[in-house]
């Protein structure tokens, strides 16, 4: 808005009057202010704000990492007293190098071995066909396979295998029984072991 009285004159000045009516000289204008762009303007503080709300601070507490193999689907179960043993303890080395053995049935049978043999209620086709000796257990409950565990005496070495039987294998030692994995690896045996073939067993004693 242009002033009220002219600079130059000293007149009075009509609003919105750019000449002075009595002097002639143009009237200076105050310049607009051009509007404040919206992403610059201050927003209007309201009379009474919302306390804001709190947010909670992160623990400075670190948790430890478990260490692998702490877990406790990783920790392996305890052995029981009652399970049998998954193998047999390691046995001692023999004295001199065993050639031949005896096995001593607990049915009374004798058999003496130098080589490789196949026990079982009826051997003799597996045993024909492997080029060893058979050894047939008489059964009458049935609880040894037609061919139930290989034998083998050989560098002084005796190890059994069970041979896939129905009733399973084990070996006697110190009064615990360890379970042979069925058609499984082969087990190293020594002089006064005892092998089980279902319910019949043998007791293993240098020839």
């Amino acid at each position: 808005m242009a002033s009220a009285r002219c600079a130059y004159c000293d007149a009075t000045l009509q609003p919105n009057t750019m000449y002075c009516l009595e002097c002639g000289q143009l009237i200076p204008q105050e310049p607009a202010r051009p509007p404040v762009p919206a992403q610059f303007a201050r927003p209007a503080t309201p009379a009474a704000e919302a306390p804001a709300p709190s947010v909670p601070q992160p623990s400075s507490r670190i948790e430890p990492v478990p260490l692998p193999g702490t877990l406790p689907w990783q920790q392996r179960p305890a052995a029981s007293a009652d399970a049998p043993a998954s193998a047999p303890a390691q046995p001692q080395a023999a004295a001199q190098p065993v050639e031949r053995v005896e096995l001593a049935f607990s049915t009374g049978q004798r058999v003496i071995v130098g080589g490789s043999a196949v026990i079982g209620r009826k051997p003799a086709d597996t045993a024909l066909a492997m080029g060893v000796q058979a050894i047939e257990v008489a059964d009458d409950t049935r609880s040894v396979s037609r061919v139930h565990l290989f034998l083998d005496v050989a560098d002084g070495v005796i190890t059994v295998g069970d041979a896939g039987s129905s009733n399973g294998s084990g070996v006697e030692r110190d009064g615990a029984v360890a379970q042979l994995e069925s058609a499984g690896t082969r087990v190293e045996v020594v002089p006064g072991d005892t092998v089980w073939v279902g319910d019949i067993s043998f007791a293993i004693r240098a020839a």
